[in-house]
């Protein structure tokens, strides 16, 4: 959170600066990689001031765009990086940073071809008009003040209109037991779909009387009271044994550009925070009415 909130001045600076590059490729012979490269650098160098930074471009390759090559340009501060996406005309004079964006694809479906919803914990029916994915973290208070609302009404008012898939999203840099809980909830999922939904109820119930301490204790009781294999998910929990789904999510989530909990996407478009009813009804009702 904390280095995320100290680039976003860098790359307002970055883009501001890209942004006066021409609006096509340069008429000029090919410029080599290495060219390339130190112009780019030598330019971030005298235009952006921030004391301590440095920049390093770690690669140059085709596009697809016809004339232009893209790059990432690696800027670190101490032990801080972010990587930054430019393209360059081909003659190294031109430069944009961003993504290309190709206007002939639904952004919607690149968005839902990111998203594993097999094998993921889920409820409502798999061809539902509606699929609400969301990625969260079970110490988050903002999560469980929006696990009541889809529980309480969205999933009971729209039923079997709207499938909803859970992902783990855990922020350890501000949350200490966010990733033991989210281990808890895989532990439970390895036993089946209904015993994940045991836990995650359990876990965001409970919510305000779990620490570090005793999470292990309190997702054994849970798991206890919803009927669960006891010892084996004591094994799972305790082994850690679950951990490779979180990261798979996580991972997921990074793809995704979510830095921040909880998150949803419904049908492809991002909702963030903790959204009122209305805030879903909008979007669900606006999927509905598209898909008749």
């Amino acid at each position: 959170m904390t280095f995320l909130r100290h680039f976003t001045p860098l790359i307002l600076l970055l883009a501001a600066a890209c942004g006066r590059g021409g609006a096509g490729g340069g008429g000029g012979p090919a410029a080599n990689d290495a060219a390339v490269s130190q112009r780019v650098v030598d330019y971030f160098q005298k235009t952006v001031t921030t004391p301590g930074l440095t920049f390093k471009v770690t690669k140059v390759e085709d596009s697809e765009i016809p004339d232009w090559r893209k790059g990432n340009l690696e800027v670190s501060l101490g032990q801080q990086t972010q990587n930054v996406a430019f393209y360059v005309s081909r003659d190294g004079r031109y430069l944009f940073r961003g993504d290309a964006v190709d206007l002939t694809v639904d952004p919607l479906k690149l968005v839902r071809d990111k998203i594993k919803l097999d094998g993921e914990p889920s409820r409502g029916p798999a061809d539902a008009k509606v699929t609400i994915v969301e990625y969260s973290d079970f110490q988050c208070p903002f999560c469980s003040r929006v696990y009541t609302t889809v529980e309480s009404q969205v999933l009971k008012e729209y039923g079997d209109k709207v499938r909803f898939v859970f992902k783990n999203y855990p922020l350890t840099s501000i949350h200490s037991w966010a990733e033991d809980a989210a281990v808890a909830s895989e532990c439970g999922f390895q036993q089946g779909n209904d015993q994940f939904w045991t836990m995650y109820n359990g876990l965001f119930s409970k919510q305000g009387e779990i620490n570090k301490d005793n999470l292990a204790g309190k997702a054994a009781e849970i798991a206890e009271a919803g009927g669960l294999d006891v010892a084996k998910f004591k094994e799972c929990l305790e082994g850690k044994k679950s951990l490779d789904a979180v990261k798979a999510d996580e991972s997921e989530a990074t793809a995704l550009g979510v830095n921040s909990t909880p998150t949803f996407f419904v049908n492809g478009r991002r909702l963030s925070g903790a959204q009122t009813y209305e805030g879903f009804k909008q979007l669900i009702d606006q999927e509905l009415g598209a898909k008749g």
